[in-house]
């Protein structure tokens, strides 16, 4: 069983968080720096913290991966100092590993001195609150529910690192394929569209997820009706499974085929038509982790559903990356 899966679904929190000798973290009521200083950096985080830093960071620990995975695209990799456990991108990484959603290696974070540790999760856990109140490390959390979300943190850490024209250039790039793939799908009409159901996991219950995710934002984009309508990640009733008999199964990469050889999902309409109608996505990387490779997880939802083609039509990306973005597809 995935771990990483485990941490997404149950909505466990990896954090974000950043230290630096010239850094001042402020709570959210905190009034703003003198006039003297209007020229630092301001970060607001996801818990609605605020941080300051007099310039861009230049040490920094990702226990999130799709933080890891941005920084590498807009050119600020070269300021990491540790990563986690779930690192995917880019691939072959050598730095530390501090651990993971379940516990960091504080020893090892206090030797690296980072100025700034990134991460990902709805709330503060506990070891993020010690990094940031016993170690004085700023702990500055993410949590993008949708693209807008996934974009502003993009921007966010470019405005960190000093790589900022290069973050709105992935931002430009991600709304630039956005609406070539919204124009492909528009012709479809409310009376055609499939009805969907992504099986995130069968560990204690059958995991989806529903509004409020960015995996609702996909199916926004390809016109697909998600037929799991309660907010978040959670366990689906299987008799709202029934009931609804999707067109279309996701299975992620940790779903075993065998996962809907019984009810009610060999009942659905995904499972008996000829062909079935179930896909086992090509890497849940591109799917679980909130980042700008999410742009590749509904071209390939549309290359599935109503445009074969639709990868042919999106733009290059716009940094050149000895690992492109479509590593690993």
């Amino acid at each position: 069983m995935d771990k990483r899966m485990i941490a997404i679904l149950i909505a466990a929190v990896m954090i974000v968080a950043g230290l630096s000798l010239y850094a001042a973290y402020l709570p959210h009521n905190s009034t703003q720096p003198s006039s003297a200083s209007i020229h630092e950096i301001k970060i607001v985080d996801a818990a609605g913290n605020t941080f300051y830093f007099f310039k861009p960071v230049t040490r920094i620990v990702s226990l999130d991966p799709s933080a890891t995975a941005t920084l590498y695209a807009i050119g600020a990799y070269k300021y990491l100092v540790g990563g986690n456990e779930f690192d995917s991108y880019p691939p072959n990484e050598t730095l530390p590993n501090l651990g993971n959603a379940y516990g960091v290696n504080y020893e090892e974070l206090v030797n690296l001195s980072p100025q700034v540790v990134l991460g990902y999760g709805a709330t503060v856990p506990s070891y993020g609150q010690y990094i940031n109140n016993t170690l004085k490390i700023p702990f500055i959390l993410d949590n993008p529910n949708s693209f807008k979300q996934i974009e502003s943190e993009t921007l966010m850490l470019g405005n960190l690192t000093g790589c900022y024209h290069n973050a709105t250039l992935v931002v430009n790039w991600m709304q630039e394929s956005l609406g070539i793939m919204e124009n492909s799908t528009a012709n479809i009409t409310p009376s055609q569209e499939k009805t969907v159901f992504y099986f995130l996991d069968n560990y204690g219950g059958d995991w989806t997820a529903g509004n409020n995710t960015f995996f609702q934002d996909y199916f926004n984009v390809a016109h697909l009706k998600n037929i799991a309508t309660q907010s978040g990640y959670y366990t689906i009733n299987p008799e709202v499974v029934a009931n609804s008999s999707p067109d279309i199964i996701l299975l992620d990469q940790y779903v075993p085929e065998s996962a809907v050889n019984v009810a009610p999902f060999n009942e659905t309409n995904a499972y008996l038509s000829s062909p079935q109608q179930i896909y086992t996505v090509f890497n849940d990387n591109f799917f679980d982790e909130p980042d700008f490779r999410v742009i590749y997880a509904v071209a390939w939802l549309i290359e599935i559903t109503s445009n074969p083609l639709i990868m042919h039509y999106l733009p290059s990306f716009p940094i050149n990356l000895a690992y492109p973005p479509t590593t690993g597809w």
